[in-house]
């Protein structure tokens, strides 16, 4: 068997139109390197032709694997599934849109050969829609404080083989490589560079207002504890609000003169209080639910046809 330098893994969902520009874009990146590489191709429930396209890719250029799954997963169950075909000695992950350009990939592996073990693509400017820069710029800052990274985390990067052999033994139902990647690693083999984002070309982003949410609150309840510690936080403070309120009306009770009216006090008290544990109860219920779905072994994906 070839020995393979690179894999290109990317997880695809209603790319027909950049399939192939992205395949043709590849080949002379890799030969002016003087490297080989194989293009793994994760069909992750497409409704439009990518998987039609992918099979013409895979029937030209035999570099070209094809994957194509059950229904669709998600890109990070996606990427797991490419993961663990690809048998490149790096691994490079992408976008299907061309907003990752291609041509940027030597400036990822320059940077690893300054010894990094992972390399993050940090974009200049994005081109993406003004809600959807607001929505990354949060949910990235905030991913790259909880996992406890300085740098930009993104979508586009290049892993070495020892850290994706121990990213692919994970089996969660619900994964996240980049936090995987700063569970196995510490910060100082983790790294970036600057490349360039291009506008979309193809088609609209899939990513939705309440898709990016979803995925933020997957990140949040999966992979830290941050909501409990907040749980806690809501039930110690309001626990101090209440000895206050009990120490004005014990000295109102000898001071001043107690009107037995206060309906509307109570109502809303036992309303506001009602939510707060109903909100914790979430909380906790949101937990219980994670456990429950990796107790049931749920797969992280299901592959329908293969192409190698």
């Amino acid at each position: 068997m070839t020995n393979i330098d690179y894999s290109v893994v990317v997880p695809v969902y209603n790319s027909e139109e950049s399939l192939s520009e992205l395949h043709h874009r590849l080949i002379p990146v890799f030969e002016k390197l003087h490297q080989n590489f194989e293009l793994i191709l994760i069909d992750d429930g497409s409704k439009d032709k990518s998987w039609e396209v992918m099979q013409k890719l895979h029937e030209k250029d035999k570099r070209v694997k094809i994957i194509q799954l059950m229904r669709n997963f998600g890109q990070n169950n996606a990427l797991m599934c490419g993961l663990n075909f690809a048998s490149g000695n790096r691994m490079i992950i992408m976008d299907d849109d061309l907003q990752h350009l291609p041509e940027e990939i030597p400036k990822l592996i320059s940077k690893m050969d300054e010894g990094y073990d992972v390399v993050y693509g940090k974009y200049f400017k994005k081109k993406h829609v003004w809600y959807r820069n607001i929505a990354s710029t949060l949910v990235y800052g905030s991913f790259s404080k909880m996992i406890g990274l300085k740098m930009k985390v993104t979508a586009f990067k290049i892993i070495n083989r020892q850290v994706v052999d121990e990213i692919i033994k994970f089996k969660s139902q619900n994964p996240h490589i980049d936090i995987y990647i700063a569970r196995i690693l510490s910060p100082q083999r983790i790294s970036n560079v600057i490349v360039r984002h291009a506008s979309r070309k193809y088609g609209e982003t899939n990513y939705t207002f309440w898709k990016l949410s979803k995925w933020a609150l997957d990140i949040l309840f999966n992979f830290t504890t941050y909501p409990l510690t907040l749980a806690i936080i809501l039930g110690f403070f309001f626990s101090l609000f209440s000895f206050f309120l009990a120490f004005l009306y014990f000295i109102s009770y000898f001071f001043t003169d107690i009107h037995v009216s206060g309906f509307t006090t109570l109502i809303l008290a036992v309303t506001f209080f009602s939510g707060i544990i109903l909100f914790v109860m979430g909380i906790i219920g949101r937990y219980i639910g994670s456990i429950f779905l990796d107790v049931n072994n749920k797969p992280q994906f299901v592959i329908r046809n293969v192409k190698k």
